[in-house]
């Protein structure tokens, strides 16, 4: 499995050292119909807004969290959740049929993120370059 490193610290997802704690992640190209050709064209859909502290904000991602990794807490340096990705930006080379992904390693950015819009995964690489 790939391994997923998130800087999303305003996702419900995001967990302190990078670690993305959903059981899966969907990266999608940005506009939907239209190709991806660089990272700022694609996003994380599976970005959900924390808004606070409260359980409330949790709730809405509540269905996606990885619970078996969970367990394993407390997590340490370098230690990954491994979420299942789905990938449809084909045009990155790293996609393969299925809508996977096939890089070792991918990392999905978007400090202080408002909506998935603001999510990028900086692994992406054209596959016509």
């Amino acid at each position: 499995m790939t391994d997923v490193k998130c800087i999303v610290n305003t996702c419900t997802h995001y967990l302190p050292g990078d670690i993305c704690a959903a059981n899966s992640i969907d990266i999608l190209n940005e506009i939907p119909g239209k190709m991806s050709r660089n990272k700022e064209q694609t996003e994380c859909k599976t970005f959900h807004h924390r808004k606070g502290i409260g359980i409330t904000d949790y709730l809405g991602s509540i269905d996606n969290v990885n619970w078996d990794g969970a367990v394993a807490a407390p997590f340490k340096d370098g230690q990954q959740l491994k979420p299942k990705i789905t990938c449809v930006v084909d045009s990155c080379k790293y996609w393969v049929e299925g809508d996977g992904c096939d890089a070792d390693a991918i990392e999905v950015t978007g400090q202080n993120a408002d909506e998935c819009q603001d999510t990028n995964c900086t692994t992406y690489e054209d596959i016509d370059l």
